[in-house]
């Protein structure tokens, strides 16, 4: 099976890590497409339009600040075997060390765009909407399979190139009011 890996970018410095962290096997492609000029809907334009010219059997997203960890990409396939036409949802982690996902829940703040694998089947996609922080959440909620059809994976491919901005104002306000 094939892959498309589909990349939205602001022309960051930082894409250049997201590309060489990409393991392409034979017939895998990677769609890079420049929000420029910025549109203000980060990412989910890019998306959708690669996503339109994709002709991998399967869609995985990355932004242009994250990476993929080594071995991603037998990890990819090795899902694909396992439980084939169905999406996988990996688990990725931040620098703080937050791992998402937590719970095999379909919820806000459980979902990110790394740890998409889904089967190219237009049909079943649901597009990129507004709404940048949880524009992953609604393509991943709204898509035409089954909460009970995601395979929910243990393994880590992707690290973020942020830290958690959620998880560090709780800290912020814990070590404010640390009663």
């Amino acid at each position: 099976m094939t892959i498309s890996f589909i990349i939205p970018t602001k022309g960051r410095d930082t894409l250049g890590r997201a590309l060489t962290s990409i393991e392409c096997w034979k017939g895998d492609e990677i769609l890079v497409e420049v929000d420029n000029p910025p549109s203000g809907r980060w990412g989910n334009d890019q998306r959708n339009n690669a996503i339109d010219r994709a002709k991998g059997d399967y869609l995985a997203f990355m932004d242009d600040d994250d990476w993929y960890v080594k071995g991603h990409r037998e990890i990819m396939e090795q899902a694909i075997k396992e439980n084939p036409g169905l999406p996988n949802l990996f688990r990725i982690q931040y620098p703080n060390g937050r791992i998402i996902w937590n719970k095999k829940e379909i919820i806000p703040g459980n979902i990110s765009t790394q740890m998409i694998l889904v089967p190219n089947k237009p049909k079943m996609l649901y597009h990129w909407k507004d709404g940048r922080n949880m524009a992953d959440f609604i393509f991943v909620d709204h898509w035409g399979w089954t909460d009970d059809e995601v395979i929910w994976r243990e393994e880590i491919i992707a690290e973020m190139g942020h830290d958690d901005e959620t998880n560090i104002k709780k800290r912020e306000v814990s070590a404010s009011n640390p009663y």
